[in-house]
């Protein structure tokens, strides 16, 4: 049976919806609450569920899929592929989500929105890609 997937999705964010449910899936797999082998509902299932275009859920599952991340199979349905390259610790998460409530708050006090520190974390992001 396929495990209920605790994810929201605002479609007035900003971010685009199939990037906000990959990546929702990519970090309940790093947080443990998506292990290998766990199924995820049907396309039309999460489709419902979370009141969007069941194409969107198709392209994140293949994405996922062409990632290494889920596994599809015709007939059987969506699973956890094995992860590979979680590194992360519990310890190291919980550290991870403190920085992150951290920086959210010093935002919100410099009236930055959700979005605006989204695009400020991207860009430092591909700074640091394009320096390798």
């Amino acid at each position: 049976m396929p495990v209920q997937l605790p994810i929201a999705i605002d479609k007035h964010s900003g971010i685009p919806v199939y990037i906000q449910l990959g990546e929702r899936i990519r970090l309940l797999i790093r947080e443990g609450r998506l292990q290998e082998g766990d199924p995820l509902p049907t396309v039309r299932e999460l489709a419902v569920e979370l009141g969007i275009n069941a194409n969107t859920v198709a392209r994140v599952y293949r994405e996922l899929q062409a990632d290494g991340v889920l596994r599809l199979e015709r007939g059987v349905g969506t699973s956890v592929a094995k992860v590979q390259g979680v590194t992360t610790t519990p310890d190291g998460f919980q550290e991870m989500e403190r920085k992150a409530l951290e920086l959210i708050r010093l935002a919100r006090q410099a009236g930055m929105r959700c979005g605006e520190l989204s695009q400020l974390i991207e860009a430092r992001w591909q700074e640091i890609d394009h320096e390798r």
